[in-house]
């Protein structure tokens, strides 16, 4: 079985596409740990602020109390920064359900240090040294540092918690790229392999081609060196297959993958037949050379064409869809109709030809679907000429 490059490269976009996004992913990561290491940080400051304040000595001077108005300032700034760095958890968000617990925690952190401040304003700016307001002041010290302290341990197990399911999740991306890459590598390097075998002179020639593609390339490589090669494969006149050919270049054509869909059709050329020789022999050769040229410009990597008759026309095609089968096929037929001859008479003459298309199934035999082209072919040249006649047009 052959492989198309071009879906082996579609395919590798999207991979390359997915690898940039799963690193967009890690960078994420990295980002919510910094953060969490922050908050860490935050948190051990707010505890230093917190021991300075309730350490201060100087109870009623004012550069004091300026300092300790900056200090609960920074207090509060810290919870702030604490509430905006937990918008950077951008995958904890999802994956876990520890964001409203931590959230309440914050709350409750800033509650406390809100009494804390009430508290303290009473030691240094209301001047009272009460044991009382001392014992209160020290109380609320011990509350927000043992609440500090559990947001640490908490933040801690969240981390722990993140790394043992981020690890899982990375390890099984890193298997799934690292099999992917090597699964891209082996094809790629066959993809290689195969356009050296084309570019090498010396190539063997019983080399086993990888892909579609370079199947097609090298069969229309052989098509072309069968006119030298192997005259017998070939139409004198008009230098395209003869019957013979056809045949030979349909078998090479069946070990291709065929993924789109194939139609034979027979053409005629409605000024001249075996009965009825309108022209003389070399008038007529140049009017077979001219019908066979037109065919050939329409001819695709995969198609085959021939002249299987005095002055009839087989053509085998491939391509993506039905539809565009027939009107490749009918594009043929308006080519043909604007080719103009001036005969040895001097008189003008414009070619026309009639044909049998039929939409041919993977696993009809040819010389069947050549037969009911032919038929199809009759039906046509009974209606007219110049037309190209489908099976559905047959009236039932």
């Amino acid at each position: 079985m052959k492989h198309s490059i071009y879906k082996i490269f579609k395919n590798l976009h999207t991979f390359l596409l997915l690898t940039l996004i799963l690193s967009a992913i890690c960078i994420l990561f990295i980002v919510e740990q910094y953060y969490s290491y922050e908050k860490v940080n935050n948190l051990n400051n707010q505890k230093t602020i917190l021991l300075n304040i309730l350490t201060q000595q100087e109870v009623s001077n004012e550069t004091n109390i300026y300092l300790y108005n900056a200090k609960i300032a920074n207090l509060n700034s810290d919870i702030k920064e604490l509430h905006n760095q937990n918008q950077y958890n951008y995958l904890s968000t999802y994956l876990s359900n520890n964001e409203t617990e931590y959230i309440q925690n914050l709350n409750h952190l800033d509650t406390l240090i809100q009494d804390f401040d009430k508290e303290s304003r009473n030691y240094f700016e209301l001047n009272k040294i009460a044991q009382t307001d001392i014992d209160k002041l020290n109380t609320s010290y011990l509350k927000i540092a043992s609440n500090i302290d559990s947001l640490i341990l908490k933040n801690i197990s969240y981390d722990q918690e993140r790394f043992s399911m981020y690890s899982k999740i990375f390890l099984i991306i890193f298997l799934l790229l690292l099999v992917t890459t090597i699964w891209y590598k082996k094809r790629l390097t066959k993809v290689y392999k195969d356009i050296l075998f084309l570019y090498s002179v010396d190539a063997k020639k019983d080399r086993e081609i990888f892909t579609q593609e370079i199947s097609a390339i090298l069969l229309r490589m052989k098509r072309k060196t069968l006119i030298t090669d192997n005259p017998a494969m070939m139409d004198p006149v008009t230098e395209i297959h003869n019957n013979k050919g056809m045949v030979q270049a349909y078998a090479e054509r069946k070990s291709l993958k065929e993924t789109s869909f194939s139609s034979v059709t027979v053409l005629e050329i409605d000024n001249f037949s075996k009965s009825k020789r309108a022209f003389s022999q070399e008038f007529t050769q140049a009017i077979l050379k001219k019908v066979a040229y037109s065919i050939s410009l329409h001819q695709q990597a995969t198609d085959i064409i021939a002249r299987t008759d005095y002055n009839q026309f087989t053509l085998i095609f491939s391509r993506p869809s039905k539809e565009q089968l027939y009107k490749h096929t009918d594009l043929i037929r308006q080519s043909i109709s604007e080719i103009k001859l001036v005969s040895p008479e001097k008189e003008t003459i414009q070619i026309s030809v009639s044909g049998g298309f039929i939409n041919k199934s993977k696993h009809a035999p040819l010389d069947e679907s050549i037969r009911k082209a032919k038929e199809l072919l009759k039906n046509a040249k009974g209606l007219g000429k110049d037309r190209i006649l489908q099976m559905k047009d047959i009236p039932k």
